[in-house]
């Protein structure tokens, strides 16, 4: 009887050691590696909890520049855009409308320019002479338009002269958690950083905007902007295997545009120049501080219909999967337009159904009432 119970404690114990492991939090760790010359990548994880990477990419390095996406490599997913490329690495890029699936605000790859800045969005670009900088929402640019080789749109600006933005005050998002891309630059335009943020999983919840800021200036971005992100937010870097995050829809997803890096092949395997560090101590501090138990759905699964919607029926209704690439700017307008012309299509009906039973109620009534019965009753006093 001993002998039978005994791989039942041992069971018992070792799940009660799993569920003690996951209601610990995450170790903070930083591990930084040298993917390609020129390339720095931090993976970072913190107690919220949360996984980082970022890509510090210096343009001063031989070899070394950045390359968005042009108008006929549009509608891609970030690795199939790196590897039809020859990237070394590559994140997710700007918005993109919902009806016409054009790209939003300023857009250029290779030297073409194919989307117009506005008031509403920001952008990161690069000019001819191979700097990079970042142009606020309310800057709207014209006259440099010719000195753009690469863009893509953003917002809000996350980091403005190498502080917090004021932005981040009154963007609605700003402090909730959510997967996350975003990307900087130094003051002289010589460094970019890219970072993703992974989210809406049991152990990464997300970063939020000041979190993307507070990370962009440790690493020293003087201008940083927020770029698309939830089941967007992707990181390429070849040297490593491919997708280094876990984007939250579990598949990548086909964005509109992208930033690519052009480096020099790597010079030793990036496991031979592996750094790894305790995450500052701050920054833990604060992750602590806002770190949520994992079993509130909200923090896995962010809040409102629309959230429990898309982890609910989102890997099954939606039109990523379907790998149409650029058919999808005739495409969805299509399905838009056969869904409201079936909305339409029932409403009338229910219209013409009801106006209908009206007349029938209508002439009933008449018929009554025009009866000879009806009438001698009527006047009988």
């Amino acid at each position: 009887m001993h002998t039978m119970t005994t791989p039942r404690w041992f069971a018992a114990l070792a799940a009660c050691c799993a569920a003690l492991a996951l209601a610990l939090p995450a170790r903070a760790v930083d591990v930084w590696t040298e993917p390609n010359p020129g390339l720095r990548h931090l993976h970072r994880t913190t107690p919220a909890p949360a996984e980082f990477h970022a890509l510090v990419v210096d343009l001063n390095a031989p070899g070394v520049r950045i390359r968005c996406t042009p108008l006929r490599e549009r509608w891609k997913s970030t690795s199939a855009y790196a590897h039809d490329a020859g990237l070394a690495a590559a994140v997710n890029g700007g918005f993109w409308g919902l009806f016409g699936q054009g790209a939003q605000g300023m857009t250029a790859g290779n030297g073409q320019i194919w989307g117009a800045d506005d008031e509403e969005l920001g952008f990161f670009a690069v000019s001819q002479n191979g700097r990079g900088w970042v142009s606020r929402p309310a800057d709207v640019v014209e006259g440099s338009r010719r000195l753009i080789t690469d863009a893509v749109s953003g917002r809000p600006m996350v980091v403005d002269r190498g502080r917090m933005s004021e932005e981040l005050y009154t963007f609605a998002r700003t402090w909730t958690r959510e997967p996350r891309t975003a990307v900087g630059v130094s003051e002289d335009g010589r460094k970019v950083i890219l970072v993703t943020v992974d989210g809406r999983r049991a152990t990464s919840h997300g970063g939020t905007l000041e979190e993307v800021a507070q990370l962009m200036i440790e690493l020293g971005a003087f201008r940083a902007i927020n770029l698309d992100g939830g089941g967007s937010s992707t990181m390429f870097i070849g040297a490593e295997g491919g997708v280094v995050n876990r984007p939250s829809r579990g598949w990548e997803r086909e964005v509109v545009n992208h930033i690519g890096v052009v480096a020099p092949p790597p010079a030793a395997p990036p496991a031979a120049t592996q750094r790894v560090a305790d995450t500052p101590r701050e920054v833990v501090a604060q992750a602590a501080r806002a770190a949520r138990p994992a079993a509130e759905p909200e923090a896995v699964e962010g809040t409102g219909f629309r959230n429990w919607a898309r982890v609910h029926f989102g890997r099954f209704l939606a039109i990523d999967r379907l790998g149409l690439g650029r058919n999808r700017e005739l495409v969805v307008p299509a399905i838009f337009a056969a869904v409201l012309a079936l909305v339409g299509g029932v409403a009338y009906f229910a219209w013409s159904r009801v106006r209908r039973a009206r007349r029938r109620a209508v002439a009933v009534a008449s018929a009554d009432v025009s009866h000879p019965a009806d009438l001698k009753r009527a006047s009988t006093p």
